[in-house]
């Protein structure tokens, strides 16, 4: 995320930056994770009771997901460099 990228690019305050991003995601992941049963539960039906199956999916795929999302930001990594102007332009 930006506040990321933003330790990169004033290190002087990398503390700062890096404290704010982290407590950015983890509120982040306390939101996601208290709303996905509910989510869960919108995709049931009358015939369709079991909410352990339509968990274990959703959990697969965020896991495909993840893996794809670091594969590409690796990849991607090594096609920007570290150049401050290019990781802001494919931010």
């Amino acid at each position: 995320n930006f506040l990321e990228i933003t330790t990169y690019m004033i290190p002087s305050m990398f503390l700062v930056w890096a404290t704010l991003a982290n407590c950015c995601k983890q509120v982040s992941m306390l939101t996601s994770s208290s709303t996905r049963t509910a989510i869960y539960n919108s995709f049931r039906d009358g015939t369709r009771e079991n909410i352990g199956d339509i968990t274990a999916k959703g959990e697969a795929q965020i896991a495909i997901v993840d893996l794809a999302g670091i594969a590409s930001g690796v990849t991607l990594s090594r096609a920007v460099g570290t150049s401050a102007q290019s990781i802001l332009g494919v931010y």
